[in-house]
């Protein structure tokens, strides 16, 4: 068996499985709402993989370069990959080059706050995790989520299978 630490390929995106908090459980029931499946809105964290143990963590106060073996031990993850062949040929690097440009970035509170109330206007240059996920992924692909825009981006939109698809599932020991 391979060592996990090979799985997670630069420009990848690791989903993480909803761990119990208020915050997660409110991004679980907004995607249920929104008409996901429970057994895909559980997931309610995502980050871009920039390969082995290292990726770039959207959250508060600011983004940053994270060692998922430590931050995120023990959490169950979805490793999930664009489907499309010039990004397994090597553009899914310039996706992770362009996450990587949102570190040490404010955390959008407002924009989990637009989430949550349609009536907050959304701040477009501050980021959540999903928003920077397919925004990084949309400065090399045209329109990666159809018509979906970065800022309406939620952890689940990266399960559909139209356009992504699992690599690995489990547990981060």
């Amino acid at each position: 068996m391979s060592n996990f630490l090979d799985i997670p390929k630069m420009g990848y995106i690791i989903l993480y499985k909803n761990s119990g908090g208020t915050f997660g459980n409110l991004i679980e029931k907004k995607q249920i709402q929104a008409g996901f499946a429970p057994k895909d809105a559980c997931y309610t964290h995502s980050e871009i993989s920039g390969g082995g143990e290292y990726s770039i963590n959207i959250s508060p106060p600011i983004s940053k370069l994270i060692d998922i073996t430590e931050v995120h031990k023990g959490k169950y993850i979805r490793i999930v990959r664009y489907k499309n062949k010039e990004y397994e040929e090597g553009k899914r690097y310039k996706v992770a080059y362009f996450s990587a440009t949102l570190c040490n970035r404010g955390y959008d509170f407002g924009g989990i706050a637009a989430f949550i109330f349609k009536w907050i206007k959304h701040n477009n240059r501050l980021w959540f995790c999903s928003e920077g996920v397919a925004w990084a992924l949309s400065m090399v692909f045209k329109n990666p989520l159809g018509d979906l825009t970065p800022d309406k981006t939620m952890p689940v939109h990266f399960l559909n299978h139209e356009y992504f698809e699992t690599v690995w599932s489990g547990t981060i020991e």
